[in-house]
Parts: structure tokens; C-alpha cells; sequence
């Protein structure tokens, strides 16, 4: 699903495109802002998003094979909540 999809999903509403355009905005913005601020983000219903730290490991290059590296470092994972992946079992 893309964000005109999401957008033209609003227009069922009785929304216009403007107004729209500006909740689906608002709304990406504010989820942006919390993590940004390292926050996690929950929406009932549908899951959270939140940061968790990975220990430091050693990976491989693809390409040539030879060991790489990686340091710790956050990561943003996303998490379904009970009811979603109950709808979509069906």
C-alpha cells in the first residue's frame, strides 16, 4: 500500500485531498518525531515500533567473503500487535 492509497482510503470519509494529505502528513510526522527521540510508538491494534540495542558482531562481506566487523547499535524493529496478526491469519 502506498500513501496515495492511504490518502484516497481517507477520501471515504468525506475528507478532501487537501485535508487528507495534511492527516496522513501529521500523522507520519508525529511517529517520526517520537523516535527520533528514541521513544517507542504504539498503536493498539496494530503493533509498535521501537529501538533495541544489538551487541556488536562479526558479519561477512558478500561480495569478497572476508569478516566484517559491526559495532553495537540501535535498531528500529517493529512489532505486530495480537489483534493484527489474528485479522491476518483471517
Amino acid at each position: 500500500m502506498t500513501r496515495r492509497e492511504i490518502v484516497k482510503s481517507l477520501n471515504k470519509l468525506g475528507l478532501t485531498k487537501n485535508q487528507a494529505n495534511a492527516a496522513v502528513d501529521t500523522f507520519f510526522d508525529s511517529i517520526v518525531k517520537a523516535l527520533k527521540a528514541q521513544k517507542t510508538v504504539s498503536v493498539v491494534g496494530f503493533g509498535s515500533w521501537e529501538w533495541r540495542q544489538r551487541e556488536s558482531r562479526m558479519a561477512r562481506n558478500p561480495k569478497t567473503g572476508k569478516a566484517v566487523p559491526l559495532g553495537n547499535r540501535k535498531a528500529l524493529v517493529f512489532k505486530p500487535s495480537q489483534m493484527l496478526k489474528n485479522k491476518l491469519k483471517g
